[in-house]
């Protein structure tokens, strides 16, 4: 499935695209920017200044979706908060293609799944794969099995983005992991396969990348994955819990800090 048959797709049931962007989106397409940041779950407050933040959709139509404008060294960047879940990120990548946006930076939380890997530490997939059904969506035949199947970020933007975190993670002693990333449709039910998982290779698990790597090649618009660990299962640290030790979540709220916003400012100027 390729990006014009996306598009008609999406006008072929009497929506123009205008239509689309301003009852999914909540705004016209003119309003999103080349430069895009998507999150599920994480507010701007958490990697921008405040004065440098302006919000423009607190609940979009139909997805309920939040966007800002980030001003970032001069560059003029959308942030849109999708939600958790599959389904909503990759739909919201598929919306952008109806818009100006040519790259996106996908941040977030990640899971590792392995003793290597601690909290607080940063994960760049090298590649996600489909444990999320959403993505099955984006194939020809739907009755295909897509579990398992690779997706990988643009190659340029993932080697710009992996420069630009090992040159910052060495000044300041940050650790930095290259992921092997499995996307799952479910918190509560991933722990009774991660044994499993593991042995298939993943050294992380997260819920959306994988779909948001598909959409965006999908559309044609570059991407790459910066994530900070907040739990490892197999360190016996759940998101469950009360997990990670004080130094550990200091660790965490500095790299958060102070680490990903030198890196995005990197990467967007």
């Amino acid at each position: 499935m390729d990006h014009n048959s996306i598009l008609s797709g999406m006008t072929s049931f009497g929506a123009s695209a205008k239509e689309i962007c301003l009852n999914t989106l909540g705004l016209s397409a003119d309003n999103i920017n080349e430069n895009v940041i998507v999150s599920p779950g994480w507010p701007p407050e958490r990697l921008f200044n405040a004065d440098n933040i302006t919000q423009i959709v607190r609940s979009s139509p139909l997805f309920g979706y939040k966007i800002w404008n980030i001003k970032c060294s001069n560059i003029d960047i959308s942030y849109i908060n999708t939600g958790f879940g599959a389904p909503v990120m990759l739909d919201a990548l598929l919306l952008l293609g109806l818009t100006k946006c040519r790259k996106i930076l996908f941040v977030s939380s990640v899971g590792g799944l392995s003793p290597e890997i601690g909290i607080g530490d940063i994960v760049i997939p090298e590649y996600s794969a489909s444990g999320d059904g959403a993505s099955r969506f984006l194939s020809d035949n739907l009755l295909d099995d897509t579990f398992g199947e690779k997706q990988y970020p643009n190659i340029g933007l993932f080697k710009q983005l992996v420069n630009e975190t090992k040159e910052i993670c060495d000044k300041n002693s940050v650790k930095w992991h290259s992921g092997k990333t499995l996307c799952t449709d479910t918190i509560a039910a991933q722990y009774n396969h991660l044994d499993n998982i593991v042995k298939m290779g993943y050294n992380s698990i997260d819920m959306e990348s994988a779909a948001a790597f598909k959409a965006a090649k999908t559309m044609n618009i570059s991407i790459a994955a910066l994530l900070q660990v907040s739990d490892n299962s197999i360190a016996r640290k759940s998101l469950m819990s009360s997990y990670g030790s004080k130094e550990e979540q200091e660790y965490r709220i500095f790299v958060r800090n102070e680490i990903l916003p030198q890196i995005i400012k990197n990467m967007f100027s």
